[in-house]
């Protein structure tokens, strides 16, 4: 069904990858389907945007670059050229890759809080509980209790983690959400992952925690300075902010939004499914046509991640593609691994 309309304009997205380290083959398969899927609409005839780039804020980059003994923005700009060299020698047809460290960027989330602010959608609280950093997420009691403490994703301990925050009103939004899923069966695919997000959404959510006043890699909140953005609301705008929304020149976001399809791995569909629409709704804004959630790469049973270092290497795929060539790769990729 991302093929049901040729009478618009369409508009396909990646995630934005954390340039935390090299690209590998999880990024790869994912970054070519898009451009399977752009490319075909390009030669149907339709305007087509298709938009990459890296999410460069966040505790784990900070984390990495000490690790490596250099300053958040040395890795980060080391990195992002990484992924932009890497669509090139892959030949992906990308319109655009956004850094979430560039000017347009900053200046479009902030705009985005302003709003939020003004709609009385963000509020100052205190936040206490359990974080897993690898996944940028906030963990409830039940969930972390029933993974003994560590992440249900990488294995690794999750942090304690107290503070002042700012919320966003998630709850607000939670039956408005459930509504859109049931009047639009396709909004979020597979079905299985639809059902997944449904039961989750019915048991109930919490308001968002969107700053950290002990961070400062990251994006100051409009009217806090001493606060930055969390990596949920800095990350997902950039979907918006790419296009221009609430800039001087949004012919983009006018042609273009609403995304038509937002291509993404199923560890991070929740905050697509919910945080963003929920965002979304806030603001005024049409909601994605499809978001559609594609399954992991594993190694021994377990997701492939740079966390974990069980990935396959930009080597071990340039190897291939000596072997096999860059069209043999795509058909081997697509092929094994469809939806």
């Amino acid at each position: 069904m991302l093929f049901d309309s040729m009478n618009h304009p369409y508009y396909i997205t990646t995630p934005i990858y954390y340039p935390n380290g090299e690209p590998h083959l999880g990024h790869i398969y994912t970054t070519i389907v898009c451009d399977v899927l752009a490319r075909y609409h390009r030669l149907a005839g339709q305007k087509t945007f298709l938009l990459t780039g890296t999410d460069e804020h966040g505790a784990k980059m900070v984390k990495t670059a000490a690790d490596q003994g250099v300053e958040p923005r040395v890795l980060a700009d080391r990195c992002a050229a990484v992924f932009r060299d890497l669509w090139k020698e892959l030949r992906i047809s990308n319109d655009d890759f956004l850094r979430t460290t560039e000017d347009r960027h900053k200046a479009g989330v902030q705009e985005i809080v302003r709003r939020l602010l003004a709609n009385g959608d963000i509020y100052l609280g205190s936040y206490q509980g359990w974080y897993d950093v690898g996944q940028e997420e906030f963990v409830t009691e039940t969930e972390a209790k029933a993974n003994s403490y560590n992440s249900a994703i990488s294995g690794k301990p999750l942090t304690r983690f107290e503070e002042a925050s700012y919320f966003f009103r998630l709850d607000k939004y939670r039956q408005r959400i459930l509504d859109h899923i049931e009047n639009n069966p396709q909004f979020i695919l597979p079905e299985g992952r639809l059902n997944e997000v449904v039961s989750k959404l019915k048991g109930g959510v919490d308001d968002l925690s969107i700053s950290r006043a002990t961070l400062k890699w990251g994006i100051p909140l409009p009217n806090d300075p001493d606060h930055v953005l969390y990596v949920w609301i800095d990350a997902l705008s950039n979907y918006l902010t790419a296009l221009g929304y609430a800039a001087a020149d949004d012919s983009l976001f006018r042609q273009f939004w609403p995304a038509d399809a937002h291509l993404i791995g199923k560890d991070i569909l929740w905050f697509h499914s919910v945080y963003w629409p929920a965002m979304l709704l806030s603001l005024g804004l049409e909601l994605p046509r499809h978001i559609v959630a594609h399954g992991w790469f594993k190694s021994a049973g377990r997701k492939m991640s740079k966390s974990l270092g069980n990935f396959v290497d930009l080597q071990k795929v340039r190897a291939a593609i000596n072997l096999y060539g860059l069209d043999g790769l795509r058909f081997f990729l697509l092929e094994s691994a469809p939806f």
